[in-house]
């Protein structure tokens, strides 16, 4: 499918394009089919979970409601700074998600399991829309074990590479914590903590992660095999 706007945002492994009103078009860069994605998306919104709707979905494309607003990583950023209230509201999302059985056929997660987990749910696949947040991202989506989704939620806040130069070098890993901290408040963090090793070994897979943030990741594993 083509699109009919222009570009208005791109990630890792796709683009986004405006496509007629209140629609956006996103093109994966590989091709691959994103109806499974389109399917899960559409299942947990049926069960009135926070989820943009989706209006068409195949080889290379997805098209779904245009969500206006920041994300919740965009949001934390900005006077008031609310750090607590995103992470109890992260923590809100996860359960909420994890109170869904999974639907028949779907994959398995890492670490397997009969619920609905994200494998990505983190501040910045959280849209900040006026009428509430709203989930994306549902690309990794599979049934799992609640916990996988909070250790992998913690594993990113935990490992992420910091900025690396001006005052945001100090601001940002306080305001991480904060946010870490906040999130843990709210979940069972004795579960989550020993779902870390299953987590880190799913992200160690992603080309994406930088040395710095492999080492961090095995050092964080390390701790929660022997806590």
């Amino acid at each position: 499918m083509e699109p009919i706007g222009p570009k208005i945002a791109e990630g890792r492994d796709s683009e986004i394009f405006e496509h007629g009103p209140g629609k956006v078009l996103r093109v994966a860069r590989d091709g691959r089919s994103l109806e499974a994605e389109a399917e899960i998306m559409r299942y947990v919104r049926s069960r009135d979970y926070p989820c943009p709707e989706v209006y068409d979905a195949g080889d290379g494309y997805l098209v779904m409601d245009r969500l206006e607003g920041p994300t919740m990583m965009e949001l934390v950023g900005r006077p008031p700074f609310p750090l607590r209230r995103s992470g109890h509201l992260l923590a809100d999302l996860h359960q909420r998600l994890h109170q869904i059985p999974a639907p028949p056929g779907i994959r398995a997660a890492p670490l397997p399991g009969d619920w609905v987990v994200h494998s990505d749910l983190h501040p910045l696949n959280v849209m900040m829309t006026p009428d509430g947040p709203m989930v994306i991202d549902w690309a990794n989506a599979s049934a799992g074990d609640p916990a996988f989704d909070l250790a992998d939620t913690w594993v990113l806040f935990a490992c992420g590479t910091p900025p690396t130069s001006g005052i945001e070098r100090l601001i940002v890993p306080i305001g991480r914590r904060v946010l870490l901290r906040s999130f843990l408040s709210r979940v069972d963090t004795d579960s989550a903590r020993q779902a870390i090793p299953a987590a880190v070994g799913h992200r160690l897979n992603d080309k994406n992660m930088s040395a710095g943030e492999r080492t961090r990741m095995r050092e964080l594993a390390a701790w929660a095999s022997n806590a």
